[in-house]
């Protein structure tokens, strides 16, 4: 386990080039993105958000009129549109005709893309599910794991939700802000600013920025453990005003096992339910060791697979195409990765945050080159890792997002997503749809468990991805090793039937369940999907997008 002395080390190693620093304070036009909602009904008006975007992940002012095309011949859109410098009034860069929002209508069911072309490049949109009438559940989009000035991030809480809910259009938001850990104090400090006002303030901010129905805020905060004494893990309350913070330095929740005992004493005096999600469990400075920890998976039914930090399903010799480099990188050691806790038994399901620490949930900036903040963000947002990470070369990744499957935009029904496992991951700001069943049960459903009727019983394993970008593979996971790869193209300009793929498997191999390294391990097998987009050439170590759906057990009665 890696010492804090290594922060030295990691920062001397990691320092920008101050040539490269005063080059950043202008960026070049580099994409466009078009977000709008992963479902809508024939007919009915959808708000689209058509963002620029420079090499640093900074909003950038254009001219003139990308035009716009739709896979639905039917559909209502305006031939072309324009930036006419009304943009959003939070956000990082050149937000003043940055960004610009018109509707769309759709009038043919199924899978719909809208199109851009500017400077003679082609720029897609997110898929849309496109229903004949109003669908039972839909998938909404959160960034739940986020940090601002009241620990060791930069920017207010209400500045980050706005920018969520405006310009990231996202329908869930969660700032998690660490318990022990402020920005260059100690931990004894930053627990009494958060006992004595930073929770409740955090509170009001999560209540009054929450809008039912449009926009969800979820409360929390981050239990952390010091650097090589643990990992860190984020807890959930499907309420606010009865919350309390059981903090990483109280006798009594100074370990995982103690906090989910009085989590759970919390939650049978009837004051609410709570949940906690372990992130980054395979960083070499706070590492969560699966192996070493009676975990309870009924508090702790999600783990955080993908943030800023990469990708802790497995280790990178094993083919990770996101391990973990920032920071001490990642440790390498056997019971700190996902994967590691499938095969010991536990019962956990796969979401994504970002862990940015500013104001800019669902488009984190710290994989982009090392540029500088503005002086209006430095002015408005304070010092802190946010803004000084931006400065220096980091490696890191696009944030992760978490796909919510939900009947509507409620606490509650957000909520029941999480405790039900009735999410899944992707990376930013990929916002990719995704599939998995076996005999019919999908993930979420009947606990995500599926009972045969003998251990030689067949399995029926349905799947169904529509990306943001050409598929370059869908692999479907068993018990840690790959059942079946469905390949295919690495050409990020490949036409748009490229990006799906879908199909059925059968699987008739015997019900054995997985099994750790140590003998120990679970009885029923477990299956989940991992998709990988084409990346683009000037993309450097980052790959393209990626999304982790699952997982579904099966036992054998």
């Amino acid at each position: 386990m890696a010492g804090p002395h290594e922060s030295i080390r990691v920062f001397a190693t990691s320092r920008p080039s101050l040539r490269e620093l005063w080059a950043s304070r202008s960026g070049h036009f580099d994409r466009l993105h078009l977000i709008l909602p992963s479902d809508a009904v024939v007919g009915e008006p959808v708000t689209v958000r058509l963002q620029a975007w420079d090499e640093y992940e900074r909003l950038h002012a254009i001219d003139g009129s990308p035009a716009l095309a739709t896979t639905d011949d039917e559909a209502t859109i305006p031939d072309s549109v324009s930036f006419d410098g009304d943009g959003p009034s939070v956000g990082p860069g050149d937000s003043e005709g940055g960004m610009t929002t018109f509707e769309a209508q759709f009038a043919t069911p199924g899978v719909q893309y809208l199109t851009a072309e500017y400077r003679g490049k082609r720029f897609v949109s997110n898929p849309v599910r496109v229903h004949d009438s109003e669908p039972d559940e839909r998938t909404l989009w959160g960034d739940i794991h986020l940090h601002s000035s009241l620990s060791d991030g930069a920017g207010s809480v209400a500045d980050g939700f706005a920018f969520a809910r405006e310009v990231m259009g996202l329908d869930v938001c969660a700032y998690t802000d660490h318990d022990t850990m402020g920005f260059f104090i100690p931990p004894r400090w930053q627990r009494e600013r958060m006992h004595d006002r930073y929770f409740d303030q955090l509170k009001r901010a999560t209540a009054v920025n929450h809008e039912p129905g449009s926009f969800v805020t979820l409360f929390g905060y981050e239990w952390t453990k010091q650097p090589s004494q643990g990992g860190h893990i984020n807890v959930y309350f499907d309420e606010i005003e009865g919350a309390e913070l059981f903090d990483s330095h109280a006798d009594e929740t100074n370990t995982y096992e103690g906090l989910w005992a009085r989590l759970d004493e919390w939650r049978e005096s009837g004051d609410g339910d709570v949940l906690t999600i372990p992130h980054h469990p395979a960083e070499a400075m706070y590492p969560f060791d699966f192996a070493a920890t009676d975990y309870d998976d009924d508090l702790a039914p999600l783990v955080e697979v993908y943030s800023q930090w990469g990708s802790s399903e497995r280790p990178g010799r094993e083919g990770n195409r996101r391990p973990i480099t920032m920071g001490h990188g990642e440790t390498g050691e056997p019971g700190t990765y996902v994967q590691d806790a499938l095969a010991l038994g536990y019962r956990v399901g796969l979401m994504g945050s970002s862990d940015y620490h500013g104001p800019y949930p669902g488009h984190s900036l710290m994989h982009a080159k090392p540029h500088l903040p503005s002086l209006e963000e430095w002015r408005r947002d304070g010092v802190g890792w946010g803004h000084i990470w931006r400065v220096w070369n980091e490696q890191s990744y696009p944030g992760g997002l978490t796909a919510f499957r939900a009947p509507e935009r409620s606490r509650e029904a957000v909520f029941d997503a999480l405790r039900s496992r009735s999410v899944y991951a992707t990376t930013q700001p990929d916002r990719i749809l995704a599939e998995l069943s076996v005999n019919g049960t999908r993930v979420g459903e009947a606990d995500s468990t599926v009972a045969v009727e003998s251990p030689t019983a067949e399995r029926t394993i349905q799947y169904e991805v529509h990306g943001t970008a050409p598929l370059e593979s869908v692999t479907i996971v068993k018990n840690g090793e790959p059942f079946y790869v469905a390949t295919g193209t690495t050409d990020v300009d490949a036409p748009l039937s490229t990006f799906g793929k879908s199909g059925e498997l059968t699987d008739d191999a015997p019900v054995t369940g997985p099994t750790y390294e140590d003998g120990r391990g679970g009885d029923a097998d477990y299956y989940y999907l991992r998709a990988q987009q084409a990346t683009r050439p000037d993309a450097g170590y980052v790959p393209g997008g990626a999304a982790w759906l699952g997982p579904i057990w099966v036992e054998a009665d």
